[in-house]
């Protein structure tokens, strides 16, 4: 059977060449000469194939049809597949109102994300107008249609815009940027998102055949793709990189597989272009290899991670059972992550009758060994020594694990550790913030720059993770209120913006500035105001002989003092004892005078 014999004739669309029967456009063969005699070329080699290519392709045609009737799929004729791709186009188009939802859609998905609502998260993908390109998209790699899939590629990229730049406005509005568990769940691929899609798109190309359905199906396919894009938006808001590329890959490679899906639905139904009617202009051809490789790379980078990390769990799962002994030994959950843009790790909690001392290292080394590349292990174990313990010990870890999400998100403290390069005394974190802080024990000789200088190098050796390092306080600050030489600065004086950065690490709310030169005190003032840091000016008295000693010498640059602690309840008083004296004082002296 030759397809091209059944198909119906198609429309004139943009970079296609005339119907059969039908008279070209006046100037139309003139404009589009080159390419039209390289399709004429295609066409003829094409009709003087040889006889064997003619059975092969008749062989495939028969196979198609009987995997398309195993699978319940209809075989459209050629004036239903015909009609079927000129409305697939129609409703794939660029209009006011697929922008218009696509923001909508965002916005709610968005506000979901940061609420950690899985309902309101659904509830936005019923108004995502997602699907309508994404099956044009699919039809155009069905048919090799370079300029559909131009067109439709364009659509979804334009709602795709729409959904990251709305994403990243509403981050930057919401008062709450919490990295919630819906929101980590979307910044890497995973198997299961990938058979979520894969499954989304046959059913959307199976409704878009038979016609029916298409709205529910639609909402499936808009949760592979808009809550990704969302938290695009989410990761350049909050400045994390690592939420943005990770969130990216699984866009893409989501939009890979229901792409590809539509498009095996369509060719097995019938619905697609033979190919015989396939333009193979050069112009085409480069936009269909262009987009074959824009979809395939992700999806294969994506492919590629999930064959590594089902790698890993084999061997971390041997190797955990081999350094706790494999006797009575569960492994109750074991989490592989192996990020495209990072170093793999696997977290495990074993339930053991007996604790295994040093597990943790004996099955990083075994790994070492099974893999030949270094893994870290974050292993915990729960001792359990019977059956009914070992199950209420395998519930907790379950319920902890859904409750938090804490399996999957370890901050990496040893790492942090060895970057700072200093004893710590306390270490913590806040995961919502995915912020690491960490207190080291006072180094002899260190200044707040040697501190703030370990920060920045720590925060550049750790990815994903913010590090704060938090310096030993100090009573009071010296700072300059005027440029100034090194060998011209007083001991222990250091910039403004350093002494910001110490008070915002010691969580500064309220502190005292003084300073003789008080006409430059405002601008010292407005920069902690403007930090959030509340700043109570006090005037001090000018040295008496201050004067005498600096004469006929260059005057020192002009400081300003910031009271770090508070005064004492004892001070307190003291000073208000100091007050009330002096009040009284200055009102014996005024009644003295009055007197007089």
């Amino acid at each position: 059977m030759d397809d091209d014999s059944t198909a119906a004739p198609e429309v004139t669309l943009p970079g296609q060449g005339t119907p059969r029967g039908a008279r070209p456009a006046p100037g139309a063969n003139a404009q589009r000469e080159p390419n039209a005699a390289f399709a004429r070329k295609i066409a003829a080699a094409w009709k003087k194939r040889p006889r064997w290519v003619r059975r092969i392709a008749a062989f495939i045609h028969l196979i198609r049809i009987r995997i398309a009737k195993a699978v319940l799929l209809p075989q459209l004729t050629p004036d239903l597949a015909y009609d079927l791709r000129q409305t697939v186009r129609r409703e794939g188009q660029l209009t006011n109102g697929y922008i218009l939802m696509s923001a909508l859609a965002a916005g709610i998905a968005t506000l979901g994300l940061l609420q950690s609502s899985t309902a309101v998260v659904i509830g936005a993908m019923l108004v995502s107008p997602l699907m309508s390109p994404i099956a044009a998209l699919g039809f155009g790699f069905a048919s090799l249609d370079g300029h559909r899939i131009r067109d439709a590629a364009r659509v979804v990229a334009i709602g795709a815009a729409v959904g990251i730049i709305t994403g990243l406005l509403l981050t930057w509005l919401s008062p709450i940027r919490n990295a919630t568990p819906e929101i980590l769940a979307r910044t890497e691929p995973n198997l299961l998102d990938l058979a979520i899609a894969l499954f989304s798109g046959i059913a959307g190309g199976y409704a878009t055949v038979i016609g029916k359905g298409g709205t529910a199906i639609g909402v499936a396919i808009a949760t592979a793709l808009m809550p990704p894009l969302t938290v695009i938006g989410y990761g350049i808001g909050v400045l994390q990189p690592m939420f943005t590329l990770g969130a990216l890959l699984l866009f893409l490679t989501n939009l890979a597989a229901i792409t590809f899906a539509f498009a095996v639905i369509a060719r097995l139904s019938g619905a697609a272009r033979p190919f015989g009617k396939v333009e193979w202009t050069p112009r085409y051809v480069a936009i269909l290899v262009t987009a074959f490789l824009a979809l395939g790379t992700p999806l294969s980078m994506t492919l590629m991670k999930l064959s590594e990390e089902a790698q890993i769990r084999s061997a971390a799962r041997s190797a955990i059972l081999e350094a706790c002994g494999e006797e009575g030994v569960t492994i109750a959950q074991l989490d592989v992550n192996s990020s495209v843009f990072g170093e793999p790790s696997v977290n495990a909690l074993v339930i053991a009758r007996n604790y295994t001392a040093n597990a943790e290292a004996s099955a990083e080394e075994l790994l070492h060994e099974k893999l030949g590349e270094v893994v870290q292990i974050n292993l915990q174990q729960v001792l359990a020594a019977d059956v009914q313990a070992q199950t209420r010990a395998m519930v907790d870890a379950a319920m902890e694990r859904t409750a938090a999400g804490i399996a999957a998100d370890v901050p990496p403290f040893n790492a942090i550790r060895q970057s700072v390069g200093l004893p710590t005394r306390a270490v913590w974190s806040d995961r919502a913030q995915r912020t690491v802080y960490i207190e080291p024990i006072p180094a002899p000789e260190w200044t707040l720059a040697d501190y703030r200088a370990t920060e920045q190098r720590a925060g550049k050796a750790v990815q994903g993770w913010t590090v704060r390092v938090v310096p030993p306080a100090r009573s009071s600050l010296t700072v300059l209120l005027a440029p100034t030489d090194a060998a011209n600065a007083p001991t222990g004086a250091i910039g403004a913006d350093l002494a910001l950065w110490a008070l915002q690490r010691w969580g500064m709310g309220k502190v005292t500035v003084s300073g003789t030169a008080e006409q430059k005190l405002p601008a010292l003032v407005k920069l902690l105001i403007d930090a959030g840091i509340e700043a109570e000016v006090r005037p001090s008295a000018p040295a008496t002989g201050a004067a005498d000693e600096t004469a006929g010498t260059e005057a020192p640059p002009p400081t300003a003092t910031i009271r770090v602690y508070a005064l004492s309840p004892s001070q307190q008083a003291a000073e208000a004892a100091r007050i009330a004296a002096e009040k009284a004082a200055a009102e014996k002296t005024a009644e003295k005078t009055a007197a007089e």
